[in-house]
């Protein structure tokens, strides 16, 4: 059974990071699985189930840290579990439990930017990494409290060119500067707004590479890191000891093969920022202390009563 046309472009489309940012790449699989599901021509409950999951699979593995994608499609898995259901019964519940978890992640938007509005206080500066929608749907809302925004670059991709784009054009005041120049301006930051790519049991967050140094900076300086970011970003394997991975991108992202010769190459995309570095993550529940809130998901999603197996697709 190969794979959908729509699916397969959008997998190698995440791999090439055509695709980028968790909620992007969210959205874009999300929208894939749809329509491969309701173009499928298996007529056979089980034979559509298989084809929903090798899709669904491939979606799942596109890229190794992404528990956002992975919860929408357990959401979506979830909504055709039931023994009985028929093809079309099948179709309609997977776009219906789509079109809710959209409509979710769309109030969990609006939700964060308030919250996140209401905590910066006026004339603020304010440091930013990488490329977050939840981040820069924040700021924009509290456009009228901020004095200034720094945005890292965000190497070897420069992401960060994206968010300080979309934050000058919202009518910010905004400096691009490389990553290794934050120290030079972290006197002058009241706040380092960071995303965050996994929310893990610990209360420790996966983010862009170069998250945790900065956060460790923060502290030196006395500027507050909260991680701006949907509680759909919490992976709850990791209660069960699962690590989260750290993607290892491509060499030639860092220099081409031809120039660099024998040189070795480590290009880890992510990192992962000790809870104890984060003043608090701001969410859709509100702001809190890390741990405060993995405590909280751990309870409401009721994992006690879990195993393991329950999160596999």
């Amino acid at each position: 059974m190969i794979l959908v046309g729509v699916v397969e472009k959008t997998v190698k489309d995440i791999v090439a990071l055509k695709i980028q940012g968790a909620s992007n790449v969210r959205k874009r699989s999300v929208e894939a699985l749809v329509e491969a599901s309701l173009a499928s021509k298996s007529k056979k409950p089980d034979l559509f189930r298989k084809e929903f999951l090798k899709n669904a699979s491939a979606l799942f593995y596109a890229r190794p840290t992404e528990p956002e994608l992975r919860t929408a499609l357990r959401i979506i898995k979830r909504s055709i579990s039931s023994k009985g259901m028929e093809v079309e019964e099948m179709k309609s519940a997977i776009e219906i439990t789509a079109k809710r978890y959209e409509d979710s992640r769309k109030d969990a938007l609006v939700r964060i930017a308030r919250y996140g509005a209401e905590l910066i206080h006026s004339n603020a500066t304010v440091l930013t990494i990488c490329h977050s929608r939840s981040v820069i749907d924040m700021l924009i809302k509290a456009k009228s409290k901020i004095k200034k925004v720094y945005c890292l670059e965000s190497r070897p991709l420069y992401q960060g060119r994206v968010t300080a784009k979309e934050l000058s054009e919202a009518g910010l005041d905004v400096t691009l500067i490389v990553d290794n120049a934050a120290s030079s301006v972290m006197k002058e930051c009241d706040y380092f707004f960071s995303g965050a790519d996994a929310l893990l049991a610990d209360g420790d967050i996966v983010n862009k590479i170069g998250t945790a140094q900065i956060s460790m900076l923060c502290a030196h300086f006395d500027v507050k890191h909260y991680a701006v970011s949907s509680t759909h970003k919490f992976e709850p394997a990791s209660f069960f000891g699962k690590a989260e991975p750290i993607e290892q991108r491509a060499f030639d992202e860092v220099w081409e093969e031809k120039a660099r010769g024998k040189v070795k190459i480590n290009n880890p995309a992510f990192d992962r920022t000790e809870s104890s570095s984060i003043e608090g993550i701001i969410c859709e529940l509100g702001v809190f202390p890390p741990q405060v809130l993995a405590s909280k998901l751990f309870d409401e999603l009721e994992l006690e009563k879990h195993e393991p197996e329950f999160l596999q697709l």
